[in-house]
This record gives C-alpha cells, structure tokens and sequence, in this order.
C-alpha cells in the first residue's frame, strides 16, 4: 500500500530526522483479572514486548533517535528509569498498553511526566476500544488506536510541525478546548513485509527466555497478522488474516541470529500453520539460509498434518503449543474449536513422530463449565501424554464474544469502569457457568499438580533440564506450587516459621498422594464426582447480548 502515510516505508524518506522519542515498557505485577495464577505467572519467563520494539522499528526507519528502556526486564527502578530518561532529553514518550495491566502503566507515566513534561504517546489494541476513557487521565496526551506503521508517524510529523493532528487518521487527541477527539479509523497495512523488523539492537537479548526456552539469548517473532478463525475468546479473529512473505521472515530470523546472538525464537502468530504454503516456504528458506536456531510455534490441532510438521522438525521447530482447550467436546463446540478429541490425539501422536515436543493450552472456567467438565479436561490432557501444558482461568476480555457474553450477563461494562476507576476492580464473574472465582483458581491449580507432578513426567522433567539455573527454576515452582493457596506466599499469616512447617507438611502429604494417584477424580465438599458428558449449554449461552469491542492480552502490534 503506497500512500502518504507509508510512503518513508518505501522511498526511503526520514520524516522524524532529529527527533528523540523514548519508548519505556514498565514492570507489571499480578492482577484480579487475569488468566494465570500468581506462581505460573512469575515463573513463566521474561518476554521482550514486541510491539514496543516494532514501534521502535518503525520510529527508527522514519529517521528518529529512539531510547528503549525495558525496565521489567532490566530490573529498573522508577528513579533510575526518570534519570536516564530526563539525560535522554526527548521530545516525547512512548508506552504499549493494555486493559487489565492500565493502572499499572499509568502510574509510571504519570510519575515519569512529573519530572519529564513531554507529551505522552500510548499505543495498543486498548486503544481501539477505550479511546475516551483513556484520555480521561490527563497525564495521557495522545492514543494511536491504528497500526504504528499507518498512524504513528505522520502524528509525529503533525505534531513536530504544531498541527493538531485532525487529519490523521487512528489517533486519540484533546483539541484546543480539551475535548478528546477520535479521528477516523486508520487503515490496516496490507502489505506487512514492508513493516521495518522490530529494533532488537535496543535491548540485551540474553535476559530473555521462557520456562521452557533452552536457550538464553530468546526472542519472539511474529509472521502474520490477524486470524481467519473466531474463538469467541480471542479478538484476532475480527482482523484479516495477513501473512508475511517466507523471505521476509527468515531474512528477521537472520538478522536476529546473525546479527543479535538470537538462539531460540517463539513464533507468537496465533496459529503460525494456517497456510500450509507458506509454512512449507518458511521451513525451507530457514533451510536453505542454513540458520542453526531452535524455534516453536503456536497451531490449531486441525491446521496441520504429517507433511507439514516434518518440514517444520527439520527446519529446527522443536515445540508446539496447541490451542487445545478443554476435554470437553460440548464446550469446544462453544468455544468454536472444531477439533474433535480423537483427532487431537492423532495429531499430538503425528508430532511426536515428527520429533516435536508438544505444549497444550487448555482454560477453565469457559461457557458450560462444571467440577466434571474440569475433570474430564484433566484427564485428557493427562492421557494426551503432552510435554508441557499450560492451564489458565477464563478472562472475558474485550472485543471478544466472550466478553459479550459477560456483558448480557452482568449488565455493565467492567473494564470500561475499571479503566476510568481502578478502585472498581473485583474479580469477574464467567458468563455461563456457576464455578466461583475461588473454585476456578483451586481448579486450575489442581490441574497442574496432577499433571506436572505424575512421576514418569517428573523423570522426564529431569532428564531434560541442561542448566543449574533452569533445574533451580523448576525447583521454586514446583515448592511455590505446592503451598495451599498455590500462590508462593504465606497466606496463612505473618510468615512464622510454625506456619511454614505446617504448609511444607501439608505440601509434602499433597506430594505422595499426587504420586500415588495422579487421576483421581475432583471433589467438592468431600463429595465424590463421577466423569460424564456436560449438559451442552450453548443455545442459552448464545442468545443474543449487545456487541462491545474489546481485546484479547497478546503482544501484537
């Protein structure tokens, strides 16, 4: 797409020649809402924010000096982030940010700004959705509701010049009367092989990793663009499915590798396979560049098959993470996953053969959702004999059907309210299921217990480990996940060392009987709960409830 907007991208133009913007990812902490339990969240590993460092990509290429400061990752202060941040002397400051992370961000750029009074840029899927609400906090001065490559630049260019950015489309302003304004929707950028590779250069690429990463220097990746499917948890499905060229990715593969010591890249498409094509084209253009990296991806179960996840081995993919969901064929139906068990069995054979590892993500807590429905989850993710499995709470987040749901049900907008007040902030409930909060955080924690802790899986675990500081990792999970509340804090009082002898023992009980009875069956109140198919409660669930755009949580640009 050749236009005003992206002409830098083609013709080589520095728009932004001489201008300094600093671009600051903040440190996060556990939320209410949100998807994890507190121990898996923390131990999960450390991401770079691969939006942020495509907006660096796009800033740099348009001719800016850019400051990209990680202070999650780098372990930075609010002091230290506002020093080197007032010594860089920008003319403005960046932030990525999210629904449920929003007051957490908001803090640092209001305390940055008190020492630091520059315009205020934020960007993020958030934006398309609360772009009033946002600007409600004055420490905010603009929102790029589009794509950074469309948008952020000529709001730069208007900006550098005086103008109010009106013309500009996807941008969230205060006019001259401080009234905010939401200009037109910006258009999407059709061809993605033309978006500048984000701006690894910036940061130290060996604090990366995550849980299951084996090698340090660890980087995300992202080949395509939105989603031709429509889960009703995830909002990717509302935008065109838009894949990159097989030369454009593996040149950033090459590039990460050769140039920034990238060892091991986690594809973060939200299915990489859907285009067996140009999977096919990806695995041999790494091939044919001869890049020895380890790599994984995620995928449906029923996007791929043999011929495909043989290319994807010998090109070095050694994980993927299957969107699997739940054991439960009634509430995959309403999830609008259409893989049927026995498939997702042959598939998980499939790549195994292939030599790949294999990652289930399953969610408890969805539409239709009982104690034996979860049980029936847990059993099959225990018999699909998975190398890893990630188990997390349903979140109505917005723009998503689910969140729909939610909002038939509840009869306000929560995080409408959540982002204009924080102290409104309460646990959700789950459209279409009676399971509690409590119950859906003892579930899940119960989920991960009987699976990781069988012990052929233990010996496997083990077997695998190829660092101290990767054996120390599974070490303090494992003891985190084994105190009572499953959180890795003492919640049973100051922290004294009689309550600590009590949870170890307690933890230690739990230990053996996992050991020696890694299937038995849920129980609530003590009452034993036999297995069985869930009444499928999708007509009720699916009845008609207002549309509200809103966001799935995933580091997309």
């Amino acid at each position: 797409m050749r236009d005003r907007y992206t002409n830098y991208l083609l013709d080589g133009t520095k728009p932004l020649s001489g201008l300094r913007v600093a671009l600051v990812y903040p440190p996060y902490g556990p939320v209410k809402n949100e998807p994890g339990i507190k121990v898996v969240k923390e131990n999960y590993g450390l991401f770079p924010n691969l939006s942020l460092l495509y907006v660096a990509g796009t800033l740099e290429e348009a001719g800016c000096s850019v400051l990209f400061l990680d202070a999650h990752a780098e372990g930075l202060t609010l002091a230290q982030t506002r020093s080197r941040v007032r010594r860089f002397r920008p003319h403005f400051v960046g932030y990525t940010i999210t629904t449920y992370l929003f007051h957490q961000v908001l803090r640092w750029i209001e305390a940055i700004k008190a020492e630091c009074d520059v315009p205020v840029i934020v960007g993020g899927v958030h934006l398309g959705i609360y772009p009033l609400e946002t600007l409600a906090h004055r420490a905010i001065d603009y929102g790029v509701t589009g794509e950074a490559e469309t948008t952020l630049v000529p709001l730069l260019v208007a900006l550098s010049r005086g103008e109010e950015p009106r013309g500009v489309p996807g941008v969230v302003y205060r006019d001259g009367e401080g009234r905010v304004r939401v200009t037109a929707a910006a258009p999407l950028l059709q061809n993605i092989d033309a978006a500048p590779f984000p701006a690894r250069h910036l940061i130290d690429n060996g604090l990366y990793y995550s849980f299951v990463s084996r090698y340090r220097n660890f980087s995300p990746i992202i080949t395509s663009r939105g989603c031709p499917y429509r889960c009703i948890f995830c909002e990717q499905g509302s935008k065109p499915f838009r894949g990159r060229s097989a030369a454009n990715v593996a040149a950033e593969l090459e590039v990460g590798h050769r140039e920034h010591g990238v060892c091991e890249f986690d594809f973060f498409d939200s299915s990489f396979t859907i285009d067996k094509a140009r999977v096919l084209a990806v695995c041999d253009e790494i091939r044919k560049r001869k890049l020895d990296i380890a790599w994984s991806a995620r995928s449906r179960p029923d996007c791929v098959d043999r011929e495909m996840l043989r290319a994807m081995a010998r090109a070095g993919c050694m994980r993927i993470y299957y969107g699997i969901e739940s054991g439960n064929t009634g509430i995959l139906a309403t999830l609008r996953k259409h893989s049927d068990l026995e498939q997702i069995r042959q598939v998980l054979d499939e790549t195994r053969r292939a030599g790949i590892d294999t990652f289930g993500y399953f969610m408890i807590g969805s539409p239709g959702e009982t104690f034996e429905t979860v049980e029936q989850t847990i059993r099959f993710a225990i018999r699909l004999d998975l190398d890893y499995a990630q188990f997390s709470k349903v979140t109505p987040m917005p723009a998503t059907e689910l969140y729909d749901m939610y909002l038939s049900e509840a009869g306000h907008d929560f995080w409408r309210a959540f982002v204009l007040d924080e102290s409104v902030d309460e646990p959700m409930s789950r459209p279409g299921t009676a399971l509690t909060e409590e119950e859906v955080t003892a579930l899940t924690r119960e989920a991960y217990l009987r699976f990781y802790f069988r012990p052929h899986h233990v010996a496997r675990a083990v077997l695998r480990v190829k660092s101290r500081e990767e054996l120390e990792r599974y070490a303090r999970t494992a003891w985190q996940m084994f105190l009572p509340d499953g959180t890795g804090e003492d919640g049973g009082g100051a922290g004294t060392a009689g309550s600590l002898v009590r949870r170890a023992g307690e933890g230690a009980f739990e230990l053996v009987r996992l050991l020696l009875r890694p299937d038995r069956p849920l129980s609530r109140g003590g009452a034993r709960i036999s297995g069985g198919e869930a009444t499928n409660t999708s007509s009720v669930i699916m009845a008609g409830s207002p549309r509200q755009p809103g966001e799935m949580e995933h580091s997309y640009p």
